[in-house]
């Protein structure tokens, strides 16, 4: 499962997740996940949502970042490869 906690420790969301995380990355409205099971899941911050339907891979996800700008989503795989996926509304990506 993924929990938000705030600052002072109170619960705010919790959600129940079916693939085992093994990357994630939090920017300012978004935590990024990456699973095991060869997903890419974007959620929203504060309800833990899924902001957009998940991102299949075909290979485990080992780590994820989010550039400078939010413009692209860098994500690391377990065979060596780099993927970078586009982040925004169509018309920006």
């Amino acid at each position: 499962a993924l929990h938000l906690y705030s600052v002072n420790g109170k619960l705010l969301a919790s959600e129940p997740l079916e693939q085992e995380v093994t990357a994630m990355c939090v920017t300012e409205g978004f935590v990024v996940l990456g699973t095991a099971q060869c997903g890419l899941e974007i959620r929203e911050l504060h309800s833990l949502r899924a902001a957009v339907p998940p991102v299949p891979m075909r290979v485990p996800v080992h780590s994820v970042s989010v550039t400078k700008e939010k413009s692209h989503i860098l994500v690391g795989l377990e065979d060596g490869k780099l993927i970078v996926v586009g982040a925004g509304q169509p018309a920006e990506v």
